[in-house]
Parts: structure tokens; C-alpha cells; sequence
């Protein structure tokens, strides 16, 4: 699964030319799109919960890799089949919640290390398009937030 996130992060990162620090690989269209059609077949396997457990992380690896998988979808060249594979799987992804994902975790730190390893951008694919609700109590409760009446809140941005 790791894998089939390189090599489609590879073929994204090297046609984009805003990508600073980009792939130093880049793999022919037909493998990168093979792999997109690989993970959205392995949907059931790579987002099957763990009951016992809930994570915030699988959220955040979800939200990366739809965010990649998208950014792949809107390459030029990419075929039809392999554009609603990419936002197909993209959708499913994106929908996690809640319970733990562990191979989707697993998959995504090993792809996450990869590129840590090569000297790719660590954020390329974070979504910086909303802010994190939090309210006064919790871990957040250090924030300076704005009361209304009895409710307050804050976002961070």
C-alpha cells in the first residue's frame, strides 16, 4: 500500500513544478496508474476499523492521502479510468472518521518516512483550506478565545 502512495506521490510531485524539493524518481504514467486503481481495489482492507481504538491520526493520514490522490486525479495525461479511480478512492478516504485505520496509519508512515528519506516536502499534500474547532476546555485550553454570552469558541487557522 506504502508503495502504490510512492510511486503515485512521484509521478504528482514531478508534475508539478511548484513542488519545491520534488521527486527525485519518476515513474511512467501506466504504474503510477496501476497503482491508483491498486489502492481504490484495496479500500476495504486499507480502511477496515479497529473497534477498540479511536484515532486521530487516521484522520489525518486520510485527509493527506485523498489530498494526494485528488492532486493526481488533476494531473494532465491521466487517463479516465484512472482520474474516477483516483477520486473514488479519494471520496472513500476522506470520508474516515472516528475509529482507528491502522493499515491506513501504517502505510502512511512508511510513506511519509520515504519521503522524509528522498528530501520531499513533508506538507505538499496537507489541506490548509479549514481551521480546527476547539472550544475553552480540553488540551487547547491555553487559548486565548472569544465569548458569546454562555458559548465561546476559537478556530485555529
Amino acid at each position: 500500500v506504502a508503495l502504490c502512495f510512492q510511486i503515485v506521490s512521484d509521478l504528482v510531485l514531478a508534475a508539478t513544478d511548484e513542488a519545491e524539493g520534488g521527486s527525485k524518481y519518476v515513474p511512467d504514467a501506466m504504474s503510477a496508474e496501476y497503482c491508483v486503481m491498486a489502492i481504490e481495489a484495496m479500500l476495504p482492507t486499507i480502511l477496515a476499523k479497529d473497534e477498540n481504538r479511536r484515532s486521530v491520526q487516521s484522520e489525518k493520514s486520510a485527509s493527506e492521502i485523498a489530498n494526494m490522490l485528488n492532486a493526481y486525479a488533476n494531473v494532465s495525461g491521466t487517463s479516465k479510468q484512472a482520474h474516477a479511480s483516483a477520486e473514488t478512492a479519494a471520496e472513500q478516504i476522506k470520508s474516515v472518521s472516528g475509529n482507528a485505520r491502522q493499515i491506513l496509519e501504517i502505510s502512511h508512515d512508511l510513506w511519509t518516512q520515504y519521503r522524509k528519506r528522498e528530501g520531499q516536502p513533508l506538507d505538499q499534500f496537507i489541506s490548509r483550506d479549514a481551521g480546527v474547532e476547539v472550544d475553552e476546555s480540553g488540551p487547547l485550553d491555553f487559548l486565548p478565545c472569544v465569548s458569546n454570552g454562555s458559548a465561546s469558541s476559537c478556530v485555529i487557522a
